[in-house]
């Protein structure tokens, strides 16, 4: 007869070393979540064990755009069709939208002229259909003479979008058009003189791109890529008025950040003011634009203007009221 006489005692101790380590892991988990805890909340936390949803794909993204602009296109179709037609023309809404609605056509047709997509947004997405809200803007006038001017209205469209198949939910409704928004601060506060160091760089630099008066390269950087347009749209520019966040106006600093405005002219004579935002750096004692920037420079923190003129610099009298702005805090996240 064999014994084993160390057998319970070995598996006591193996017992015993399994829950130290477990209890060493416990402690080092519990350790891990306060840390991540302190740092960054509830969501540092749940961000181990949840990395979150894919971002949207290209191909996604693409389709999306895709029936945005399909819904944008059928809605301006249904608007012009809509609007231009007569008693007895009930088919051709019926192209658009379903014979549910009860619908009366004037006995005269308007002119409906100039459509345009102006806002599109997705309300409703399923996988197999998306409802797309459309705001479409059309120009309208009366026939005949003595009519009424013309004037510009806005309809929306609600429009289902489903394996390429579109169909308007209702007929249009005419809504009001987008509100007047607020006006930013700029960020130049200077206004700068014709002679200044600035301005002549400014005047330039503008008549070589626009009326070919000049070689655009010597006011340039040699890694701005800026060329003159050809054939100029112009015959000559005139400098009307500069401001810049360089309150030297050249003089000194290394780098401004001006808005130039700009008379131009044309061979049928004079044409509408230009304002051109700029970007200029001093380079071996010379001042040379770096680019033409696609939004003049703001105000930082951004801030809405009252009292005064949304471009910034010196007010034009002496009697001109203080500025007064408008903080904008920023945005946070929730």
């Amino acid at each position: 007869m064999r014994t084993v006489g160390r057998g319970p005692a070995d598996s006591g101790e193996a017992l015993l070393r399994r829950m130290a380590a477990r209890r060493r892991r416990d402690n080092i988990l519990v350790a891990v979540l306060a840390v991540l805890a302190v740092l960054g909340g509830g969501h540092a936390i749940l961000s181990v064990f949840d990395s979150g949803p894919p971002p949207p794909s290209d191909d996604s993204t693409t389709a999306v755009v895709g029936r945005s602009q399909l819904a944008g296109s059928f809605a301006e179709q249904f608007v012009v069709t809509y609007l231009t037609a007569i008693a007895g023309q009930q088919d051709r809404v019926g192209e658009f939208v379903g014979s549910g609605q009860q619908i009366a056509l004037p006995t005269s047709a308007r002119q409906v002229s100039d459509p345009s997509v102006v806002y599109v947004s997705r309300t409703v997405s399923t996988s197999s259909l998306d409802v797309w809200s459309v705001t479409v803007s059309v120009r309208i006038g009366k026939t005949g003479t003595g009519g009424t001017p013309e004037t510009r209205q806005f309809y929306r469209v609600a429009v289902s979008v489903s394996d390429g198949r579109l169909r308007a939910l209702s007929v249009p409704a005419v809504v009001p058009p987008p509100g007047k928004g607020a006006d930013l601060a700029l960020a130049y506060s200077a206004s700068c003189a014709a002679d200044t160091p600035l301005s002549q760089v400014a005047a330039g630099f503008l008549g070589a791109l626009l009326a070919g008066t000049g070689d655009v390269a010597r006011y340039t950087t040699p890694d701005a890529g800026l060329a003159a347009l050809k054939p100029a749209p112009f015959t000559a520019v005139e400098l009307v008025a500069l401001t810049a966040d360089n309150a030297a106006c050249g003089s000194g600093g290394a780098k401004a950040q001006v808005l130039a405005t700009i008379n131009p002219k044309a061979d049928t004579g004079a044409t509408a003011t230009l304002a051109y935002p700029l970007t200029m750096v001093r380079n071996g004692g010379q001042w040379q634009v770096v680019s033409i920037d696609p939004v003049p420079a703001l105000s930082s923190p951004l801030a809405v203007v009252a009292g005064q003129d949304s471009h910034g610099g010196a007010p034009t009298s002496s009697t001109s009221p203080p500025s007064t702005s408008v903080n904008i805090p920023p945005a946070t996240q929730n």
